[in-house]
């Protein structure tokens, strides 16, 4: 009767005694396995990896689990879970998160550490972006808001003087009723501001 063994997922065949050489589809889908683990595959890695760290058992974890879910969770499911011979629900991964004490991304990421610095990296980046654009915008706000005072206070004076040399002219220099409601309202916005954010920029 012919000797046969099989090891690393068929990676290796003996018959008669002699190797045989694996196939190209065993060997592709095993590097890809490896290079692209698929988020079960991640999970049943990661949950092994941190039950282990916790140095507790299968049998504890799903009791912990279990008492959390308020159901009955047999400590071979644990097992078929790590040994990816049985799909984990939803509720489960959660849960064993939770038992485990970790985020849930952890057990579905192998470079969560790094992934989460480099989240924080961009965000950093976007924050700086967002700042300069907010500077660049107060200090056009506060330009704005200096000529339209220096304006209002030309038109006034040109009213006062109006009022003194010729009074049928001065409502020329009258604002049309929305605008002058508008103006006065921002103004009313400017003396309300604490002096250090109506300072001039550059000064």
């Amino acid at each position: 009767m012919p000797l046969q063994h099989c090891c690393d997922a068929g990676l290796l065949d003996f018959q008669a005694g002699r190797p045989h050489t694996p196939s190209i589809a065993i060997l592709t889908r095993k590097y890809q396995t490896d290079m692209n683990p698929l988020p079960g595959d991640l999970f049943a890695r990661r949950l092994r990896q941190e039950r282990e760290r916790l140095g507790i058992s299968q049998a504890e974890l799903a009791r912990r689990m279990a008492a959390l879910l308020g159901t009955n969770v047999d400590s071979t499911a644990i097992t078929r879970i790590e040994q990816q011979t049985r799909a984990v629900r939803l509720d489960e991964a959660v849960t064993a998160a939770e038992a485990l004490g970790v985020p849930l991304i952890t057990l579905i990421s192998d470079n969560y550490a790094r992934e989460n610095e480099a989240e924080i990296q961009n965000l950093l980046a976007e924050l700086a972006l967002a700042e300069q654009e907010w500077e660049r915008l107060r200090q056009k706000i506060h330009r704005i808001t200096q000529t339209i005072q220096q304006l209002s206070a030309e038109r006034e004076a040109f009213r006062s003087h109006a009022l003194d040399v010729n009074p049928e002219t001065a409502g020329d220099y009258e604002l049309d009723p929305e605008t002058q409601a508008a103006l006065d309202a921002r103004m009313r916005d400017v003396r309300n501001k604490p002096a250090d954010e109506i300072t001039d920029p550059s000064a």
